[in-house]
């Protein structure tokens, strides 16, 4: 890898042509429709979706609400937009490359 650019998630970009990249968070409407069409996506008979739904009762009832993700987006001069989470990426280790 040359000196003039940088791999984030599989993708190699070079530093010249990052155009802007910025950090935001998943707001909490964001992170409610997407806990409920993951929660609400069983398959399976009446007994299956009673268990699944006691179990994952439980796992909210026992789990402290998680912090919001982090995503980090990049636009190039090519108008070209990237988004990572943080689950993809170590967020401070690549802004801190970026600033270099």
């Amino acid at each position: 890898m040359n000196e003039h650019s940088i791999e984030i998630g599989g993708i190699k970009l070079s530093y010249l042509d990052i155009k802007k990249y910025w950090v935001d968070s998943e707001s909490s409407k964001e992170k409610a429709i997407r806990n409920y069409y993951q929660e609400n996506n069983y398959i399976g008979g009446w007994f299956s979706l009673l268990i699944a739904g006691l179990f994952s009762q439980y796992l909210k009832w026992k789990k402290k609400p998680s912090p919001t993700k982090k995503y980090l987006h990049i636009r190039t001069k090519q108008n070209t937009a990237y988004c990572f989470s943080e689950d993809e990426i170590n967020i401070n280790d690549v802004l801190l490359k970026l600033k270099k």
